[in-house]
């Protein structure tokens, strides 16, 4: 019984992170105008900081692995920039035609600020105290 909380509570903790991550990320990346707008300087600031901060403590407190800690908060960045790319496609279709070449940048970018949180979440785990999960 204690287990399947445990597994709740982690699948909740995943699903906040990367709502949280997107949310920090896209709000001002989606509010920079399309002339203006800059990949990947548009990701730098608080958006870069929250991936970073939720990999490392979803991964310092045990409520998911390496590979989850490092792969959910790292595909935020990408969801943003897709979200607006989906929606300013719609309106103009000519706009985006450099797309997949802005995805592979930001995916890189997400995927290395997550890794190094999730790097610095693991070393931290064990003087994480102990909760629910941890022996």
């Amino acid at each position: 019984m204690a287990n399947s909380m445990h597994v709740n509570s982690s699948r909740v903790a995943l699903v906040c992170a990367f709502a949280l991550c997107l949310l920090a990320a896209g709000i001002p990346f989606w509010r920079i105008p399309y002339s203006e707008v800059n990949v990947p300087d548009g990701f730098y600031g608080i958006g870069l900081f929250t991936v970073f901060a939720s990999s490392l403590l979803l991964r310092a407190s045990g409520r998911a692995g390496f590979g989850m800690s490092l792969v959910v908060p790292g595909l935020a960045l990408p969801t943003a920039l897709m979200l607006r790319v989906l929606v300013e496609a719609t309106i103009e279709p000519s706009r985006h035609n450099l797309w997949p070449l802005a995805l592979a940048i930001v995916l890189v970018m997400g995927f290395a600020t997550s890794g190094a949180g999730a790097l610095a979440g693991w070393l931290l785990w064990p003087l994480w105290p102990r909760g629910p999960g941890r022996n």
